[in-house]
């Protein structure tokens, strides 16, 4: 039996998301070739659904941007939740768009920042050319509520939440494009790479790198640095990686198919970089274990501060709940989890492959002549 909470708070830790985002720039470039050019548009408005600090819109928008016209003017709205860091977003914007060099081709850019879900209308018209969103889809807009026996099994458990957590999926799936479909104007397109799981051809499933971290949470359970109760409602991290067949069924709705029609839907799995660098790096210190040793903990590292710059912030709201509004114990039970982690992933010399698949997709907005 499952109920929805309220919306729920989403928002990527601080800086450190920009920093460690490596695997989620992966999935972002893999997705690049959608993109649609704009070489005789001289007025564009783009949207960044879920845009978090920015690092991973850069280079998308700048694609965009060198494709349009001498003289044109773009507009760019960047949507995220209120918690967002929207400063930290600013800077690199303010870093990360060549102002100078359009100056010199006269294109105008204009940035605005939206600070409210997308789950929520972003603009009140049907303007926007292109609608993209990098890795964020997965979100739920609220927390299904979980309810069990209390003699139920961890078996039960995983799979009350995955149905609850799957049914939410899906209705928020269907709420996102009907949303976006009156945002988007009669032609302009949504491009979107969301974290999924396996295609049921393929063998190989998504690895993010949880397994360790998760066994310390254990430990830390055991130290009493963490109780059973806070560790349980970690699990219940307001996401669903959805199967390529979900999705489908979701398009396939009547009222969807009306509005959308499906230019490109395919899976990829996407290498986290820092395996490919590890790789690279332990084939050069040849029989040097201290180098060898050296890198596991850089790749242990840069994987273990993308999941807590990602999930964090949700493990926080958990404590805080249990602990009190007033509990500032936060950063440091981070990076206590981190180090723990990173140590455990060096000691047991786990060279697992950290990769997820996403499906990448693209939709074009129906008229209403095409409706019709």
């Amino acid at each position: 039996m499952s109920s929805e909470k309220e919306q729920t708070r989403i928002a990527m830790r601080d800086r450190l998301y920009n920093e460690y985002s490596w695997l989620q720039c992966a999935a972002m470039q893999a997705g690049l070739a959608l993109l649609p050019r704009y070489s005789d548009d001289r007025s564009l408005m783009i949207i960044d659904y879920g845009c978090g600090q920015g690092a991973n819109s850069l280079q998308p928008l700048n694609l965009v941007l060198e494709s349009v016209p001498d003289g044109a003017t773009v507009e760019i709205l960047f949507e995220d939740t209120p918690f967002n860091d929207f400063s930290t977003l600013a800077k690199t914007l303010g870093r990360g768009i060549p102002y100078s060099s359009l100056a010199k081709r006269d294109v105008t850019v204009f940035l605005k920042m939206v600070p409210t879900g997308f789950y929520n209308p972003i603009i009140p018209q049907p303007k926007a050319d292109l609608g993209i969103s990098w890795t964020s889809m997965n979100y739920l807009e609220s927390q299904p509520n979980v309810t069990l026996n209390p003699a139920a099994t961890p078996a039960d458990f995983l799979a009350a939440k995955h149905e609850a957590f799957a049914a939410a999926a899906q209705k928020d799936l269907i709420k996102f494009l009907k949303l976006r479909a009156n945002e988007i104007r009669d032609g302009g397109y949504f491009v979107a790479a969301i974290g999924s799981q396996k295609p049921k051809s393929e063998v190989v499933p998504s690895n993010p790198g949880f397994k360790l971290l998760q066994s310390v949470l254990v430990q830390m359970v055991g130290k009493g640095s963490l109780t059973y109760g806070e560790l349980t409602q970690f699990a219940l991290f307001p996401s669903h990686e959805r199967t390529p067949e979900e999705l489908q069924e979701a398009l396939q709705v009547p009222e969807i198919e009306a509005l959308w029609a499906v230019e490109s839907l395919e899976s990829k799995l996407v290498v986290h970089p820092a395996w490919l660098e590890y790789q690279e790096t332990i084939e050069l210190a040849g029989t040097d274990e201290v180098k060898k040793k050296t890198a596991l903990e850089v790749y242990a590292r840069a994987v273990t501060l993308n999941l807590v710059s990602a999930s964090g912030w949700f493990w926080l709201e958990v404590l805080k709940h249990h602990r009190g509004p007033s509990w500032n114990g936060g950063d440091a039970f981070l990076e206590e989890l981190t180090e723990l982690s990173i140590r455990e992933w060096v000691e047991s010399s786990d060279e697992s492959k950290v990769e997820i698949w996403y499906i990448y997709l693209k939709l074009k907005r129906l008229s209403e002549e095409t409706q019709k």
